[in-house]
């Protein structure tokens, strides 16, 4: 049988429920306090415990993305003072399991980001809508107390004012840190056509508040060859797929780091201090060594890394395991790259390609 009406508005003891919540906003302060968020490369070398707590935040925002979504259903339940009065305990309960989750999640994210590597416009959303979000969803959670104590319909709509917007903005911070792990396409590269243009204008104007405009991208051509003197024409002869514009760098092996690569390695997340979006980059290399040596392949710390085992004790094989991996065509295709000088400017001819990996080649040309 169903709670009475009234029952919503029996006294009740609210002193435990107080001192959990403050013990979990102070130890979102002092964690603030303690690792501050950082927008730029760290400074100083994180410990490795540090590191190690902030690699279980892929893991540990589910916790409040489970709780949390699933009390915006329970709040619906509880608009009347009878769906109040029989679920409000409950939508408490989920909201503070919810706010320790975010809690959790934040701290590690950012102690995540004391390892390096994470820069740009969407990890600047991806934290600051975090940290912004779970400040919201703390604060509800100090609202529901009040208006739970005090019997208020007021507050109770107010508080739901509170966490529908807080929980609205740590969801678009989730997908900006999508963007960081999956590519800024990730998203939308299915959409239909209306919502996918809308979608991407949003996240323009979004991120053009937190970085510099970008440069029209031009594609880079080879130098067009010496004009010849005019001739009687002569019957045209079809062009190859691979004409003499293409440039190997550009339409071969860019692809390829785009594909297998560039997830890890870009301008918003640059692991090891290594992008490979560039030539320059490309060739500049990380942290860790020289990524490509011209002409030694097997010096080339980028063929290296892909060449170990998938399960390589260190965890140093690249791309990690879970990701997608290089075909032997295309390792085939780097090494013949550097083999042959590591060129920003040599042209695309079939002809000179080694026949097993020429087919490969002309696929990733044709796009």
């Amino acid at each position: 049988m169903s709670s009475p009406a009234h029952a919503f508005d029996e006294p009740k003891s609210f002193t435990a429920h107080w001192i959990a919540t403050v013990l979990l906003i102070v130890a979102f302060v002092l964690g603030l306090l303690i690792f501050p968020p950082l927008y730029e490369a760290p400074t100083a070398e994180a410990s490795s415990s540090v590191l190690f707590i902030g690699r279980f935040h892929p893991i540990l925002l589910h916790l409040p993305v489970g709780a949390l979504g699933l009390l915006c259903f329970m709040e619906l339940l509880c608009v009347t003072r009878r769906g109040e009065s029989k679920y409000g305990d409950a939508a408490l309960l989920t909201l503070f399991v919810g706010s320790a989750g975010a809690v959790l999640a934040v701290l590690a994210g950012i102690m995540l980001s004391r390892e390096g590597g994470y820069v740009g416009g969407n990890f600047t959303l991806h934290q600051s809508m975090g940290i912004l979000g779970t400040a919201g969803v703390l604060l509800a959670l100090v609202v529901r107390l009040l208006a739970m104590g005090r019997h208020s319909t007021e507050l109770l709509q107010a508080y739901r004012a509170l966490y529908f917007v807080s929980f609205g903005v740590m969801g678009l911070g989730a997908h900006f840190g999508g963007n960081m792990s999956h590519g800024s396409k990730f998203l939308t590269q299915h959409a239909p056509e209306p919502i996918k243009s809308q979608m991407i204008s949003m996240e323009k104007w979004m991120l053009s508040f937190v970085e510099e405009p970008k440069p029209e991208k031009t594609e880079e051509k080879a130098p067009e060859p010496p004009k010849a003197v005019e001739t009687a024409p002569t019957p045209a002869s079809p062009a190859p797929v691979a004409s003499g514009d293409k440039l190997v760098f550009q339409h071969i092996i860019l692809p390829i780091f785009e594909a297998k690569c560039n997830k890890c390695h870009n301008e918003e997340k640059s692991k090891g201090d290594l992008r490979m979006d560039t030539y320059e980059l490309t060739m500049q290399g990380g942290e860790n060594g020289k990524n490509i040596v011209a002409g030694k392949p097997e010096e080339s710390l980028s063929i290296t890394r892909i060449m170990l085992p998938i399960d390589d004790d260190e965890g140093e094989h690249m791309p990690p395991e879970g990701k997608d991996q290089l075909t032997k065509e295309e390792i085939a295709l780097l090494k013949w790259w550097i083999e042959q000088g590591a060129s920003n400017t040599q042209k695309v001819d079939l002809s000179v390609i080694p026949a097993d990996i020429k087919a490969a080649a002309e696929a990733i040309v044709k796009g």
